[in-house]
C-alpha cells in the first residue's frame, strides 16, 4: 500500500505503518494532553501532562502491535504464513497466505486478537492499583487500562472487518461452506456499524462533544476497509479459479528492444507506441524490462545521458512465478513488487525463465469475468471454493445429462427414421417386384397383378 513505511520486522513478519498513523498519533496525544489528563489528574504540570500523553499513545500504540501479533502466533500455529501487518492506530491489516483457510482456524485467530487485548487490560489494571504514590505510572496504566478493555470489547463487534467479524464471518463460513457469502453478510454488518459510528459521532459533535470526532473517523475507516475486504474475497474467488499457464506468453518481437539504444531516440522512435513495457533483449533471450510509466523522474533535458540498459530493471529482480500457481498468486505479486510484469519460471529456482504474465492481462481477465460473467474454453475447476467447485460440478453433471438425453432422443428418432426408410425400401422394392412381375406377365401398365389363388 502506498505511503506505508516498514518499522522492523518480528518473528519473520514485517510491520508496516500506515500513513494515517502519524495525523492520529498526533490528534490523540493532543486530547490527552488537553482534555483527559487535566481532567483526572488536575494535580500535574502541563509539561507532565504533554509528557504522560506522549508516553501513552506510544504505549497503546504497542499494544495496538501486540494485539495484531498475537492473530500471527495463532496463525502460525495453524501452518498460516503471515507475509505482513499494516498497522493503523486502532488495528491492522494481515497479509496473510491463503484468504480461504478453515472456518475453525480463522474463528480462533479472530479471538486471539480482543482475548489478549482483555490480557493487557487486566495487567494495566493492576499496575494501576499498586502505583497510586507514582503518579506518573498511574495516569499511564489508567489510561491503558480503559484503552485496551474498550480495544477488547470493540473489537468483538460482529462486524467486518473488527475481529468479532471476522469470528461471525468464520461461523457464516463453517454453515454456509460459501466465504464469499459468509464474507459479504459480515461486512454489511460491518458497514451499517461504520454507518451507526458516523451517525453517533456526528450527533455528539452538534451537541458539543467534540469527542465525537474519533467515532466520525473510525467509522470512516471500518466502512473503507469493509468494502475493501469483500472486494478482496471477490478477486480471490475469480482469480483461483486462474492457473498462471493461461496467462504465460513469450515476449513479442515488437516489445524486444536492444540495451545499448540512446534513451532520448528510444522514446523519439516509440512515440506513438502502445506499448508501456518494453523487454531488453541479450542475445535472443529476455533480460530485463523498460516501463516507460516509471521514468517520470527524468527530465526531458537529461535523457541523452541514459542507455536503455542505464534504467532497466533485471528480470532477475521482479516477482517469480510458475505455471501451476494461480493468478491469485500473480496479482498479489504485482501489488507487493509495484510491477507490471512478472517472470514464469517452471520452478521457483529454475535459471531458465520460461514467460512472462503482464498485470494488464490479469486484471482484463477479471474485469471481464465481473462484468460479463465469462470464463476461459475448458477451464479447470481446480483452485476454486469448494462450494463453487461442488456447484458447478453439478451443473455440468446436469448439462451431461440433458446432452444423454439428447442423444437417445436422437437415438431413437434415427431409429424411428431408419425404420420408415427400411419400410419405404421394403414397399419400393416389392413395388419394383410387382412392376416387373407385370412386365413379364405382358399386362398393360397400371393393372393389378392377378392374386394367386388360396390352397
Amino acid at each position: 500500500m502506498k505511503g506505508d513505511i516498514k518499522i522492523g520486522r518480528f518473528f519473520g513478519i514485517d510491520l508496516k505503518l500506515h500513513f494515517s498513523w502519524w495525523l492520529i498519533a498526533l490528534l490523540l496525544a493532543w486530547v490527552l494532553a488537553t482534555n483527559f489528563f487535566p481532567t483526572f489528574y488536575p494535580e500535574l504540570s502541563t509539561k507532565q501532562h504533554w509528557a504522560v500523553a506522549i508516553v501513552s499513545a506510544l504505549l497503546l500504540f504497542v499494544s495496538v502491535i501486540l494485539h495484531e501479533l498475537s492473530h500471527s502466533f495463532v496463525a502460525r500455529k495453524k501452518g498460516i504464513h503471515v507475509h505482513s501487518i499494516t498497522l493503523f492506530f486502532f488495528g491492522g491489516v494481515a497479509d496473510i497466505e491463503s484468504e480461504n483457510m478453515k472456518p475453525m482456524d480463522e474463528f480462533l485467530m479472530a479471538i486471539a486478537g480482543p482475548l489478549f487485548s482483555f490480557f493487557l487490560a487486566g495487567v494495566f489494571a493492576l499496575i494501576f492499583q499498586n502505583t497510586t504514590n507514582s503518579l506518573f505510572i498511574n495516569a499511564i496504566s489508567f489510561y491503558l487500562f480503559q484503552l485496551n478493555l474498550v480495544l477488547g470489547i470493540f473489537n468483538m463487534v460482529p462486524g467486518y472487518p473488527l475481529d468479532g467479524g471476522r469470528a461471525f464471518r468464520a461461523i457464516l463460513h463453517w454453515y454456509y461452506k460459501d466465504l464469499r457469502k459468509a464474507t459479504r453478510i459480515a461486512s454489511y454488518v460491518g458497514k451499517f456499524f461504520a454507518l451507526f459510528l458516523i451517525f453517533s459521532g456526528i450527533v455528539q459533535v452538534i451537541t458539543g462533544a467534540f469527542s465525537g470526532i474519533w467515532l466520525i473517523l473510525i467509522g470512516f475507516f471500518l466502512h473503507f476497509v469493509a468494502g475493501l475486504s469483500y472486494e478482496q474475497v471477490i478477486f480471490y474467488d475469480v482469480l483461483s479459479r486462474w492457473e498462471v499457464s493461461k496467462f504465460q506468453q513469450k515476449a513479442k518481437s515488437s516489445m524486444m528492444i536492444s540495451g545499448n539504444i540512446n534513451l532520448k531516440k528510444f522514446i523519439q522512435d516509440n512515440l506513438a507506441n502502445k506499448h508501456k513495457l518494453f523487454i531488453v533483449k541479450k542475445g535472443s533471450s529476455p533480460d530485463a524490462i523498460v516501463d516507460l510509466t516509471s521514468l517520470q523522474s527524468i527530465r526531458g533535458a537529461d535523457l541523452e545521458k541514459f542507455k536503455i540498459s542505464d534504467i532497466a530493471i533485471p528480470l532477475k529482480k521482479l516477482g517469480t512465478l510458475t505455471p501451476d500457481q494461480t493468478a491469485y498468486t500473480a496479482f498479489k505479486k504485482f501489488l507487493a513488487t509495484k510491477s507490471h510484469v512478472l517472470v514464469v519460471k517452471k520452478t521457483l529456482d529454475s535459471p531458465k525463465i520460461e514467460g512472462l504474465v503482464f498485470k494488464e492481462q490479469v486484471m482484463n481477465a477479471l474485469v471481464r469475468r465481473l462484468k460479463f460473467g465469462v470464463d476461459f474454453p475448458h477451464s479447470k475447476l481446480s483452485g476454486m471454493n469448494p462450494v463453487l467447485t461442488t456447484q458447478l460440478a453439478h451443473q455440468e453433471s446436469l448439462k451431461q445429462k440433458k446432452s444423454k438425453k439428447g442423444k437417445t432422443k436422437n437415438k431413437v428418432t434415427k431409429k424411428k427414421v431408419t425404420k420408415k426408410k427400411l419400410n419405404s425400401k421394403k414397399s419400393s422394392s416389392k413395388n419394383s417386384r410387382i412392376k416387373r412381375d407385370t412386365d413379364i406377365l405382358g399386362l398393360p401398365k397400371g393393372l393389378p397383378v392377378p392374386k394367386k389363388p388360396k390352397k
